[in-house]
């Protein structure tokens, strides 16, 4: 019969695994203008779960809840509050990692950040780069021809400057956007999950909600959540195996410039 002890500690751990994964979701959840009450309810999810994480005292939630939290909180004040879709970004990429980095000088949450590493090439991560990157673009460009969705507002704007402002468009959406999911899904949720379930359960399940993410995105509804999550598992895998974040960075930046390409110069 287990011991009270390894009872608690089991308890513990099932609650601070739940904790990241309701963060998680709370980060997944589109914020739209029209649905401010939806907004709002999540924010109180959010500071609900902070607080859960600061009470269970989990070096793992914390870590997920000083990131998330500001994330959620960027998004929601820039999108609500009308702001350019370039400063929100800038904002969710930058004060984010801060609070984490910031949070990391305490003892118990060391190391804040490890997954924010170069890393080290393993002889077969080009290849896996490579077909990574030919094959999201394929995939990419047969789903936007067969269903001819709509962009972004960011990338619909781009339609109306010259050519060489939609390419140095095109090259920012691609070079920006992926830092604050990449540090999210590979980063944080990746990380804090491996140390609670192990790297097999949370390669699953940073995938399934970086897909759930993708469900009103490029690419949308089903058929996208499903393509968004094997892509999120493939780059999980990337980012175990090299130790660092910049390849599945890397990687995403080339299936981002695939979606402002199909969104800029091929959607009209």
């Amino acid at each position: 019969m287990p011991s009270r002890g390894t009872r608690d500690s089991a308890v513990r751990t099932a609650l601070t695994g739940a904790c990241v994964v309701a963060l998680g979701v709370c980060a997944a959840l589109p914020i739209r203008p029209e649905a401010r009450a939806r907004t709002a309810i999540v924010a109180v999810a959010v500071a609900v779960l902070v607080a859960g994480a600061f009470v269970l005292r989990s070096p793992a939630a914390i870590r997920a809840a000083v990131f998330i939290g500001p994330l959620f909180g960027c998004f929601a004040v820039g999108i609500l509050g009308g702001w350019p879709p370039a400063v929100t970004t800038i904002l969710v990429c930058v004060l984010p990692l801060a609070g984490l980095l910031l949070a990391g000088r305490h003892a118990t949450l060391r190391p804040a950040a490890p997954w924010l590493a170069r890393g080290s090439l393993t002889p077969e991560a080009p290849w896996l780069g490579l077909g990574t990157v030919l094959l999201s673009a394929a995939a990419l460009s047969a789903w936007a021809l067969a269903v001819r969705p709509e962009p972004a507002e960011y990338l619909r704007e781009l339609r109306s400057v010259p050519l060489w402002g939609a390419i140095l468009g095109i090259v920012a959406f691609a070079a920006i956007n992926p830092v604050w999911e990449e540090m999210l899904f590979r980063g944080v949720l990746l990380t804090e999950l491996a140390a609670v379930w192990g790297a097999r359960v949370a390669l699953v399940l940073q995938a399934g909600l970086f897909g759930a993410a993708h469900f009103a995105g490029f690419p949308s509804g089903v058929v996208g959540m499903v393509m968004a999550a094997t892509w999120g598992f493939v780059l999980g895998v990337m980012r175990l195996r090299s130790g660092g974040i910049l390849l599945p960075y890397l990687v995403h930046v080339t299936a981002n410039a695939t979606i402002g390409t199909l969104a800029v110069l091929i959607l009209r």
